[in-house]
């Protein structure tokens, strides 16, 4: 999950915490192996539409592809299908953490990011998962409780839902800190992986985080 836009534009929307890094920093996420990026998060649009759209850019030039956002609504909500050793992992990304009064959903031609209807959701799972196209299908997902380190009942059932449509892997973050990882049925939960890199580090909780291991 990245956390913020990538740019040298755009303009500060004024919220209370309001992120933006330059373009040189993708240079330590290409070397630090990243392949795909959620760009469904609360901070995306943090510095505007052409911030966003620069972000998208920058990161496939650097061989990063990014997933929850797009240049219009069908790449927005579209998802990043990459072979890993023969494997086919399918990505979506969503966030269920909204921006106050405003709606930066891809709409149409518009770009933005993607938007989260569960039936939709469900659907184009089982839809993905009976076409044989791909083996693994992972979402990740922005949602829940800021420094809350058990999962809510909206995250659970959310994720439960997913997994029983075909959903092998829900891969969570917002909350800052480590939630609990998950086993149902035929699927992997990791409700909230805690910070990667965020420098919060006022607590004993925001400055640890979880890496998955999926083999």
């Amino acid at each position: 999950n990245l956390e913020g836009p990538i740019s040298s534009r755009g303009e500060d929307g004024g919220g209370l915490y309001s992120f933006r890094a330059e373009p040189e920093v993708v240079s330590g996420l290409e070397s630090a192996g990243f392949d795909v990026l959620s760009i469904a998060n609360n901070h995306i649009f943090d510095w505007g539409r052409d911030a966003f759209e620069d972000t998208i850019e920058i990161l496939r030039a650097s061989g990063i592809v990014p997933v929850g956002g797009g240049a219009d609504y069908e790449e927005a909500n579209r998802p990043v299908i990459k072979d890993v050793n023969g494997t086919r992992v399918a990505f979506w990304s969503y966030s269920e953490v909204l921006y106050e009064s405003k709606d930066f959903d891809a709409k149409g031609e518009q770009s933005g990011k993607s938007s989260f209807d569960i039936d939709r959701a469900v659907s184009n799972i089982r839809k993905l998962k009976e076409s044989k196209a791909v083996d693994i299908i992972v979402v990740s997902f922005h949602w829940g409780k800021e420094y809350k380190t058990r999962s809510g009942v909206t995250q659970q059932k959310i994720a439960r839902t997913l997994v029983d449509a075909g959903a092998d892997l829900i891969v969570g973050h917002h909350p800052h800190v480590v939630q609990e990882v998950e086993r149902y049925k035929n699927g992997w939960i990791a409700y909230s992986l805690g910070n990667f890199i965020f420098d919060q580090d006022f607590s004993e909780e925001t400055m640890r985080g979880l890496m998955l291991e999926v083999e």
